[in-house]
């Protein structure tokens, strides 16, 4: 049974950790989960992109309540029928709005007041295929989960042919000469895609490199092909594993749901919007929370529960199994548990679940939405969990780790990251994403750019790269630019990285006019004393301090003549480490130079595949750059939030 004891996670006494606050609220027995109870209040957006404000009573958890109200928001009584371009053309007016997204057509006409960035952004994609409007704006959203209560069915492409007037004998034109030509081969990871234009106006253009990213057709098969787990479980006298297997890189998102001693739930998201729901009913009583391990190589997921009593079983039990598609957005409601400073504007959360009855794992690149009340409106952004080592202290299973930075006009972010009282009833939704480890499969140079907070989906795919067995990496590039050295998240974490690996390279760019300190481009080399170090030129005031302390302790020790050996009659000194990898800190932002630098093969950044995540200025500036330099844009993803 699970423990009715109050689980307050304090931070471990090995780490060094202040301005931490722990959540003094209990954790009762898990139970099946009973959807809080929202008021009818404001709405609105903590993102400072969207500047829409929401109606009363038109928030996203308000929007997902109307759909489970059992309205019909298709406006064809709810029956998946196909749509043809000149039918979609039509539903273009407010109230009468209807557009297909990556080949389905969705009414999004109860939604317009709903959408965070307003009616008339909405609008500008009425009555017409707006996929491409939506991947300028926000590719990144799970629209599919979000609209799925809206789905009128597939967009489908209809051609009239008269046979008789063109070919009197009946018998069919010979095919076009294009149409005899073999498919364009794959674009390898160093190539520059070129599209193929058709010969006439009736033959249709392959798509460019930057609208669609394939480095093998192996991808694109792998998506066709709709992905079933298969299941199968093993056993030691302790524990039960129950293991799936998916498919190679499939980074499937997973929430596990835990109902009592003997039924539990999971959940598997997969690409293409499928939900994979199974069911158990396990002959003994096993223990929570269980312990879940990926092979994101090899797909395959193992869920490890402990039994409660040791022994062997001769059956797990029963699993009922449930497919779907186009499921509903599912939101579950946490409290942050804990929060620790990590800069003076930034700190570490660890949110737990309601119950303690939900183990959620985010795929790498991935995000989730958390939404709270905040003075009596609902406010919601999104942010991407980071791993467990990232945190400052220990990270229980169930827990979401999140890096949140306060900004001064967010409400949500001001909220969810204030010492006192930690926040509470805050709504996750599951993961979603549009990132694909498929594509940097056969990539081994990778360039990961940063700008402040856009750090978070970095640290896991940073852990992924490193201990990738397939294709190992050559070389990884963090380039990560902040305001000023303290805005500088995770900096140990990264430098014992770098130190640990030496196919990392982590270098820092700062905006702000102060020039870095130069103590801190030094690397103290094995076998160096600090006396050996050299001197920098227009030492800061701090500098100035230290060095007259070191002065000081230096008039109390004594050198003995016949050796080299040091005593002291003060207390003994620190030893200095034997290697320190401190990552240089330089003075700039994202430029022309930094990307050539990622384009030219001998550089040490050179790479084949580039990642960013940043403001959407940043993202821009940053692609901008990097076609000027000549890089594949069908080899760059932008993680966007």
């Amino acid at each position: 049974m699970m423990d009715n004891k109050t689980n307050l996670q304090v931070p471990a006494a090995e780490k060094s950790v202040k301005n931490a606050s722990t959540s003094p609220i209990k954790v009762p027995s898990a139970q099946l989960k009973t959807p809080a109870k929202q008021p009818q209040t404001a709405s609105a957006t903590g993102n400072p992109r969207n500047k829409t404000a929401l109606k009363p009573g038109h928030s996203l958890m308000d929007w997902i309540r109307l759909g489970n109200s059992g309205v019909d928001l298709t406006g064809v009584g709810g029956k998946v029928r196909p749509v043809s371009h000149a039918e979609l053309a039509q539903h273009n007016k407010p109230g009468d709005t209807w557009m297909a997204i990556r080949g389905k057509v969705y009414n999004v006409s109860g939604y317009l007041d709903f959408h965070p960035g307003g009616a008339d952004e909405l609008m500008r994609g009425a009555g017409k295929d707006a996929t491409k409007l939506f991947d300028e704006v926000h590719a990144w959203v799970n629209y599919e989960s979000l609209l799925a209560k809206c789905f009128v069915g597939p967009l489908r492409n209809t051609a009239t042919l008269n046979l008789s007037a063109s070919n009197s004998s009946g018998s069919m034109p010979p095919p076009t000469s294009t149409f005899l030509k073999p498919p364009s081969p794959a674009t390898p990871p160093g190539g520059s895609a070129k599209p193929v234009v058709g010969e006439s106006s009736g033959t249709p253009k392959v798509m460019s490199a930057s609208s669609v990213v394939s480095s093998s057709s192996e991808e694109s098969t792998s998506r066709i092909i709709p992905i079933v787990p298969r299941f199968d479980w093993i056993q030691k006298t302790a524990e039960v594993t129950f293991i799936f297997y998916t498919r190679a890189l499939c980074n499937p998102a997973i929430v596990i749901e835990f109902i009592n001693n003997l039924e539990f739930i999971v959940r598997f998201f997969l690409e293409g919007n499928v939900l994979h729901r199974y069911k158990f009913q396990v002959a003994n009583n096993v223990q929570w929370p269980c312990t879940v391990r990926q092979s994101l190589e090899a797909g395959k997921v193992e869920i490890v529960f402990n039994k409660l009593l040791p022994g062997l079983w001769t059956i797990f039990g029963q699993m009922e199994h449930e497919r779907k598609e186009n499921y509903e957005m599912e939101l579950n409601e946490y409290d942050v548990a804990t929060r620790i400073e990590i800069t003076h504007d930034s700190c570490a959360l660890l949110l737990r679940p309601k119950n303690n009855s939900i183990l959620q794992v985010t795929p790498i690149g991935h995000h989730l939405t958390v939404t709270g009340n905040v003075g009596g409106e609902f406010l919601t952004r999104s942010y991407t969990p980071v791993p467990g080592n990232a945190i400052p202290t220990e990270c229980p299973a169930t827990f979401v780790p999140l890096l949140v930075k306060a900004y001064p006009t967010g409400g949500l972010s001001q909220h969810i990251s204030k010492p006192v009282p930690l926040a509470t009833s805050l709504q996750l939704s599951q993961p979603s994403g549009n990132f694909s480890l498929a594509k940097i499969k056969y990539h081994n140079r990778i360039a990961l750019l940063a700008a402040g907070s856009g750090l978070t989906p970095m640290l896991a795919l940073l852990n992924y790269l490193l201990d990738r067995s397939s294709n190992k990496m050559e070389s990884i590039s963090l380039v990560y630019f902040n305001k000023t050295e303290a805005d500088i998240w995770c900096r140990e974490l990264l430098d014992n990285l770098c130190e640990k690996d030496a196919r990392l390279t982590v270098r820092h760019y700062l905006s702000d006019t102060e020039p870095p300190s130069p103590r801190n481009v030094v690397v103290i080399l094995p076998g160096k004393d600090q006396t050996e170090l050299p001197t920098t030129t227009n030492p800061t005031k701090r500098d100035e301090e230290e060095e007259q302390s070191n002065q000081e302790a230096a008039k109390k020790t004594t050198t003995s003549s016949s050796s080299s050996n040091v005593t002291s009659t003060a207390e003994p000194t620190k030893p200095v480490p034997k290697s320190v990898a401190v990552a240089p800190l330089e003075r700039g932002r994202i430029s022309l130079d930094i990307a050539r630098q990622l384009t030219n093969v001998d550089s040490p950044l050179h790479a084949t595949y580039v990642c960013l995540c940043g403001p959407k200025p940043f993202n821009e500036l940053s692609c901008q750059y990097l076609e000027q330099a000549g890089h594949n844009m069908g080899h760059v993803h932008s993680f966007q939030g």
